[in-house]
């Protein structure tokens, strides 16, 4: 069974536990979990979670550009204080990135990831502390950027649930 260090807190609950410390630690842990993935059947690995939802394979996929986009399209412009050049449409990403993950093989849509993973990990890891605490704003919400990477691991922890119940199968 495949193991994700992890804990639950209540719905809706703030999370004041984002430090980059944490995050760096989440993005190690994911992508330990992740690489786990190669060794579960090919049939789990194209299993969806529930009738109508996403596979693992689709799920890790979708992953990976927006650690991209996190990297290349939000961090600079948030720590340059400086407006959003683009605003992506999430679905049509999401498909796009799920299609592609339906079509190669398992190794590459792992291997994306981790690399993609790894540059975000990176990218943070370069920020200094205080400066995750810088605001900015988006959509007329202002936020921290501890706060949207926070988030993002929320998402993952998500997604880890769900995948979670094709491999306790």
């Amino acid at each position: 069974m495949l193991c994700f260090p992890t804990c639950k807190k209540e719905e809706g609950a703030l999370d004041m536990t984002n430090t980059k410390e944490t995050l760096l630690t989440h993005y190690k842990e994911t992508m330990n979990f992740v690489r786990e993935l190669e060794h579960i059947p090919e049939d789990a690995w194209r299993s969806s979670y529930a009738e109508g939802k996403w596979t693992i394979a689709e799920i890790v996929g979708h992953l990976s550009p927006w650690d991209r986009f996190m990297v290349a399209e939000r961090l600079p412009f948030m720590l340059a204080d400086e407006p959003f050049r683009v605003k992506p449409n999430s679905q049509e990403v999401n498909e796009e990135a799920a299609k592609m993950s339906r079509e190669q093989q398992r190794i590459l849509t792992i291997d994306e990831f981790l690399v993609s993973r790894d540059l975000l990990s990176r990218a943070v890891d370069l920020i200094p502390e205080e400066r995750l605490m810088d605001t900015f704003t988006s959509n007329g919400k202002t936020m921290m950027i501890v706060d949207l990477l926070g988030a993002m691991k929320q998402h993952d922890l998500h997604h880890i649930d769900q995948i979670k119940q094709v491999t306790a199968r």
